[in-house]
């Protein structure tokens, strides 16, 4: 089958998460390597390119763009004018004409809810329109069913026991809002020791202070918790269930889009430590 290579490298995209770019050849005009309906699938963080869209007069050129596809995270069509280019003799490529690409996204990123209540119901229905894979979990059936999340993998089980179970990807997003303190104790225990994109847990500073001074009594490293979005979402002085979770939902499209420097606060002001947090931590750091 014609681009089965590709195909093939799309569905173990699917399974294992990352994000990529399919190319696609769709208008020919005069002479070309290219041939139309060929693809090529280049994998974020990886140096090479699965299949071809014409070797080195077009391949060159569509890997350069392949970048900005992805931080815009939206599809675009790359014409290309071949030409002024010398032909490659030594590959049997012909190189002129005119050639159009289209470059499409693929992002398998999945978000990791921990908790299904209120706030984890409707962060879900936000990240349903913005291309994210739905992990949710909870040890309440009544909560964490297909009626609620008819689109997610939902997990059922007691938090001790079913996290471990969970494998996150480096690409991936973890959202603690479960409806206990025992609980997001639990799941972010178990979200720090993965090499993840976001981790953000929800909760009231006075909570998150005590939380993670407890985490560094507990030897996990300072940097780590300095990387946890807590409280979690952009502050954009949310008091509703709606209103919390898209400033989640939020934050999640910055990171995607922008990276991981970026305020809560959207005055451009720097997210501040409690001095009492700050205090542990460079003791904690001393002591390391």
């Amino acid at each position: 089958m014609r681009n089965a290579e590709v195909y093939r490298a799309i569905a173990r995209l699917e399974q294992k998460g990352g994000r990529a770019v399919v190319a696609t050849v769709t208008s020919i005009r005069g002479s070309s390597p290219a041939t139309l309906g060929s693809k090529m699938l280049i994998i974020e963080g990886e140096d090479r390119a699965v299949g071809t869209v014409g070797g080195g007069c077009v391949d060159g050129q569509v890997w350069a763009e392949a970048s900005e596809v992805l931080r815009r995270g939206r599809p675009k069509n790359l014409e290309l004018d071949l030409t002024d280019r010398e032909d490659d003799p030594n590959h049997g490529l012909i190189c002129g004409g005119l050639v159009t690409v289209f470059l499409e996204p693929l992002l398998t990123e999945k978000l990791f809810i921990c908790g299904a209540g209120h706030v984890g119901k409707a962060l879900y229905d936000f990240a349903q329109n913005l291309d994210f894979q739905s992990v949710v979990f909870d040890d309440r059936e009544m909560f964490a069913n297909v009626t609620r999340f008819p689109k997610a993998d939902i997990i059922v089980e007691e938090f001790e026991a079913g996290l471990p179970k969970l494998d996150p990807k480096a690409n991936d997003s973890i959202v603690i809002v479960t409806r206990g303190h025992r609980y997001d104790e639990a799941c972010l225990r178990w979200a720090l020791t993965h090499e993840v994109r976001y981790i953000g847990l929800i909760g009231s500073k006075v909570k998150i202070s005590k939380l993670f001074q407890r985490l560094l009594d507990d030897g996990f490293a300072p940097e780590r918790l300095k990387k946890v979005r807590a409280p979690v979402g952009l502050d954009i002085g949310a008091v509703t269930v709606e209103e919390i979770a898209l400033s989640i939902a939020s934050e999640l499209v910055a990171f995607r889009r922008i990276g991981a420097d970026i305020h809560r606060s959207l005055d451009g002001q720097a997210r501040t430590i409690p001095a009492s947090l700050q205090s542990a931590i460079k003791q904690a750091a001393a002591k390391a």
